[in-house]
């Protein structure tokens, strides 16, 4: 994860010059100087200043010291730049599709761009996300993209981060998919509102409303989003919404347990609901996981998803005849990315971008409807 001190000590010094702290003409600390502040050997300080001017950057005047040859303190001429930069990612998890989509394209992304990614995993775990960061910082990485923990409210570290009580500026920091409303930073999300309406629309077009929300506690602002989003479109459109409509999946005492455990919690929640309320003909769920094992629900309940039940998740589950809300994955992440290096350039602007989503229908093929028969019924049986 760490990198050589030569490196950070350059890059320290490139976005020194990028932001406009030293113009042209201004004097570089000299090899003694940055022998003191970074406490390396004078051959490490002089590989620094040495990498600065191979690029064209500084001036080394022998005698006298290094000095910026020309002030790129403009967008066009800190993109024109290509020293690597370190850009850290921390993700709740390795395991979901989302996360390892996003971290693939991040991946692509810094490639293309020759910037070093280091993504480590917080385990939806708020004290591993914060030891992670220091981690990051301490090694010299440059900014982070923190895809934030399920239950996070609110973070000491990430409030003081991106402050200016921060050694006088924030450190470069966005959020991705989830954001927290107390503290002041960009972040990057799909239209959660817009996907959710979308999925309440359908299901009082196609069931008339018989439909309910299966979602996680409403402990971050994507799972909110999206509950109040759907709630809000069934009272909009004249119908009732109570408990029939709600089901609320309580699995934050199960987060940090095996994943065998909260699998049969989930399922047998879903499962007790279902048959409570018979009388309902759809489900939306709010994120892929909990439709993956409704899906399997609904056939225990003897009914065929896509057939004579609608199941719409947000996000693709990969399952027959369940229609889903897709966000777009690629748009986030360059978003993300972008507003990072803006940052680590000097621009902190706070910007907060909602990427659009769609709907995506999932037809059923009669040789899927007949693999759903052989589940529900068995072999032998008639359906």
């Amino acid at each position: 994860m760490s990198i050589p001190m030569y490196k950070k000590i350059q890059q320290d010094l490139f976005h020194l010059i990028v932001s406009g702290q030293l113009r042209e003409g201004d004097k570089v600390p000299s090899e003694s100087e940055l022998m003191a502040h970074y406490y390396v050997s004078a051959i490490t300080a002089k590989n620094a200043l040495n990498a600065l001017a191979d690029q064209g950057l500084i001036t080394r005047v022998r005698g006298k010291g290094s000095f910026v040859n020309s002030s790129p303190y403009s967008v066009s001429r800190a993109e024109s730049l290509t020293l690597p930069l370190s850009i850290g990612a921390i993700f709740p998890s390795l395991s979901s599709p989302i996360d390892q989509n996003y971290i693939m394209i991040l991946n692509e992304l810094c490639q293309k761009n020759n910037h070093h990614l280091y993504t480590c995993c917080s385990l939806e775990n708020c004290r591993q996300e914060q030891e992670l960061l220091e981690q990051f910082i301490k090694n010299g990485i440059q900014g982070t993209i923190v895809f934030p923990v399920v239950n996070e409210r609110t973070n000491p570290l990430l409030s003081r981060l991106t402050s200016r009580a921060n050694h006088g500026k924030p450190y470069p920091l966005v959020f991705i998919d989830r954001y927290l409303e107390n503290i002041k930073c960009s972040h990057v999300v799909a239209d959660n509102e817009q996907g959710a309406r979308l999925a309440a629309e359908y299901l009082l077009n196609t069931v008339d409303g018989q439909a309910a929300i299966l979602h996680f506690p409403l402990v971050n602002s994507a799972v909110n989003e999206r509950y109040q989003s759907f709630r809000s479109a069934f009272l909009k459109a004249g119908s009732s919404f109570t408990v029939q409509n709600d089901c609320l999946i309580n699995d934050l005492h199960l987060l940090n347990q095996t994943s065998e455990n909260r699998i049969e919690y989930i399922m047998n929640t879903i499962l007790t609901y279902l048959n409570r309320h018979s009388h309902l003909r759809g489900i939306f769920c709010t994120n892929a996981e909990i439709a993956q094992i409704a899906y399997y629900a609904v056939i225990e309940t003897g009914r065929m998803p896509g057939v004579d039940f609608e199941i719409v998740s947000f996000d693709p589950p990969y399952l027959p005849g369940v229609h889903f809300i897709q966000q777009d994955s690629r748009a986030m992440v360059q978003n993300a990315l972008n507003l990072l290096l803006a940052q680590i350039r000097g621009d902190f602007s706070v910007i907060h971008t909602r990427i659009p989503t769609s709907f995506i229908y999932m037809d059923i093929h009669p040789t899927q409807a007949h693999s759903l028969r052989y589940l529900i019924k068995g072999p032998n049986q008639p359906f």
